[in-house]
């Protein structure tokens, strides 16, 4: 589904069909005022859409044009409960951000991050695009299940497990299933087969390594245990530019994490 191009209109008739639309619409437009924020600890910028009111009918445009490709976002910062600043922010769109992207899943979870009110919250959301890219068919040619052992090693493993009986039977067997890198090495590499290679935040720009992945997953398995520490740097400078990376290389180019076209030929250039 391109944006602002679809090719059958009649798809937008139905009130549900249009507010779906919208919903994709306005995280999309979300992503792209979002996508840049050096600073999102105070918060990050989101449309939110008031559907009580809502009201549709067809009409026939012969040609529109974008004016100059600008929106206005308005937003309140509250002092008091009786003294209100306001202060407008102008976003300009480029025109082939707009009719090049195609609708991706990933979109929903980053907008529900930028929707979150904790910054624990928004790591979780941000977090399940990185497990979206786990389930995908590139990740599972680049690391097939099983890679670990090699046939011998397996055979004796099965003897040892079929020995056992109960959990520890099926525990051992589970091993089996295992590859050879460990889980930041492999998102490491995935990332960098995408294009994924430097990540932007106001520290700087820097190179995606094996360290910063493994700094994430880190903090997301601490990010529930009582007494763990939160590390907002990790939030802001790893994971957030690291993620934005990702959902627009996916809106623009989704067919990146399908199965490489030839195996054959693509095998020597995996990571």
């Amino acid at each position: 589904m391109k944006y602002f191009n679809y090719r059958n209109i009649s798809d937008l008739v139905e009130q549900e069909s249009q507010i779906k639309y919208l919903n994709e619409l306005s995280s999309f437009l979300s992503f792209l005022i979002a996508k840049d924020e050096m600073n999102g600890h105070y918060g990050t910028p989101y449309i939110d859409l008031k559907f009580e009111n809502f009201f549709c009918k067809e009409e026939i445009i012969s040609d529109y044009t974008l004016n100059d490709n600008l929106i206005e976002i308005n937003d309140f910062l509250h002092i008091t409960d009786k003294i209100s600043i306001q202060s407008n922010r102008h976003f300009k769109f480029e025109k082939n951000s707009l009719t090049d992207a195609s609708y991706h899943d990933v979109i929903s979870y980053y907008y529900n991050g930028l929707r979150a009110e904790s910054e624990k919250s928004k790591f979780f959301h941000w977090f399940l695009i990185l497990e979206f890219l786990e389930g995908t068919p590139l990740y599972s040619q680049m690391f097939p299940k099983g890679s670990m052992f090699n046939e011998e090693e397996t055979n004796k493993i099965k003897a040892l497990a079929n020995s056992l009986i109960g959990d520890k039977k099926g525990i051992l067997l589970s091993i089996l299933s295992r590859t050879a890198e460990f889980r930041g090495k492999k998102l490491s590499d995935l990332l960098e087969y995408i294009d994924i290679k430097n990540i932007t935040s106001m520290q700087g720009t820097y190179e995606v390594s094996i360290d910063s992945v493994k700094e994430i997953i880190s903090a997301r398995n601490k990010l529930f245990h009582r007494g763990s520490e939160f590390l907002t740097n990790t939030l802001w400078f790893k994971l957030f530019p690291i993620v934005s990376a990702v959902v627009e290389t996916l809106i623009y180019n989704n067919q990146c994490i399908e199965k490489i076209a030839n195996k054959n030929e693509e095998t020597n250039n995996l990571p």
